[in-house]
């Protein structure tokens, strides 16, 4: 009886990786991965928000430069909104693929592949010499810029335990944040000391550098799962997996589709309507952005003590009301909006991420990151041109308030979906 209990452990020894454990347990023998998690996923952690933060400077510049662009070639609001949409069109619909790769394939090295070509395609962006090769560099630094989130966000659920991962992701947020904030202001006074073309060319080192940290910074994760989520090796993709996914993509569309269009046009607005200056309007865009570095960890964590769908909820609310007030608002007013347009913006990120990870949906946890991510980024790409188009016909305040009502039909979807 020993001797076969012997050859049967031998046995599996054999079959199992190096960083795998088993538990036996009652006679049954489970194997497990060998997870770290505490105080040792705090650096990993920090690299990978590190590179959120990097993803969201990089994007951040052709907005905070647009009333220069639209100065220097002599362009209309819709064109404008259509230059913007070359970058966030294939950084919307190739999230999905990205995410289906990272599934299958290595992580880290697709992090590092996105991070190289998305610095690459930024600093030819600074040697472009008219809107149409803007607009193909833009295109090809969003190409690169898709591989980021359904990359990175299932990335931190695999260096914390569950009980963190609200929290966690809302540190990855705030990494981001951190990233938005710094984009506006250095690419203005760049732009504004030098040119803007300098923008783009010296923060494209910025994703460099990164792509080297994360390269020597971080272990390839096991393709396996965290022991909580065991039972979710396999999923069947059935018409039950398909619906959600579904519904995933729709709530996606409008979870911050306000922020989305007053994200594009944030400096053009205010250098239009309140007649300020381009710093002082990349100013209030980076307010916008830097509240997001204590909304995201702050309502991540709220959500870890009160549910993920009721706080998704209350700043969805949040977002559109905000976004209607600041159309009625002086400038003073407006700094205060902004400010709290970030912390519901990021924190209704922040929250919809550890949604989605927290999921019983391990084996195929890429590929829903992905579906969500390439909604939200889609609707940015759609909206901005209408948003540009309504703003030359109505005026930017009227596009803004259509933006904070398209903003509720996200409440009825997120109440028919259910966990999982």
């Amino acid at each position: 009886m020993n001797s076969c209990l012997c050859d049967e452990l031998t046995s599996t020894t054999v079959r199992i990786k190096n960083n795998q454990k088993m538990n036996i347990k009652s006679g049954a023998i489970e194997v497990f991965p060998r997870r770290r998690v505490g105080a040792r996923s705090n650096i990993p952690l920090a690299i990978i928000s590190l590179s959120h933060g990097t993803n969201h400077l990089l994007q951040l510049i052709l907005p905070t430069l647009l009333p220069s662009l639209i100065t220097e070639f002599q362009i209309s609001h819709s064109t404008a909104g259509m230059l913007v949409a070359s970058f966030a069109l294939p950084y919307a619909i190739l999230q999905i693929p990205f995410g289906y790769l990272s599934d299958r394939k290595r992580r880290k090295r697709t992090m590092v592949f996105g991070l190289f070509l998305y610095s690459f395609a930024t600093f030819l962006c600074g040697l472009s010499q008219n809107t149409l090769q803007l607009a193909l560099t833009q295109f090809l630094a969003g190409m690169g810029g898709a591989s980021y989130h359904p990359v990175g966000i299932p990335l931190v659920s695999f260096v914390v335990s569950r009980k963190r991962l609200g929290q966690a992701q809302g540190f990855h947020q705030a990494g981001g944040a951190i990233g938005s904030f710094i984009a506006p202001i250095l690419s203005a006074y760049i732009g504004t000391a030098f040119n803007w073309r300098y923008s783009f060319i010296l923060l494209s080192l910025f994703g460099l550098v990164n792509a080297l940290v994360v390269c020597l910074g971080i272990a390839e994760p096991s393709p396996t799962y965290r022991e909580e989520d065991e039972d979710a090796k396999t999923i069947p993709f059935d018409s039950k997996l398909t619906r959600l996914i579904v519904l995933l993509f729709c709530f996606g569309l409008v979870e911050v589709i306000t922020f989305r269009g007053l994200l594009s046009f944030l400096t053009t607005y205010a250098t239009e309507k309140h007649a300020i200056g381009l710093e002082s309007a990349a100013q209030l865009l980076a307010l916008l952005q830097i509240a997001g570095i204590f909304g995201s960890p702050l309502f991540g964590r709220l959500s870890d003590a009160i549910g993920r769908k009721i706080t998704l909820a209350i700043l969805m609310v949040c977002q559109s009301a905000i976004m209607y007030s600041l159309t009625y608002a002086s400038l003073e007013v407006l700094a205060i909006l902004l400010g709290a347009m970030g912390l519901a913006a990021f924190g209704t990120l922040a929250v919809s991420d550890g949604w989605l990870t927290g999921m019983n949906l391990g084996a195929i946890v890429g590929t829903i990151i992905g579906s969500v991510t390439t909604a939200s980024f889609l609707a940015g790409a759609v909206v901005t041109p209408i948003v540009g188009f309504l703003a030359d016909q109505f005026g930017f305040d009227f596009s803004f308030r259509v933006l904070a009502i398209t903003g509720l039909l996200g409440l009825p979807i997120l109440k028919i979906i259910k966990d999982t």
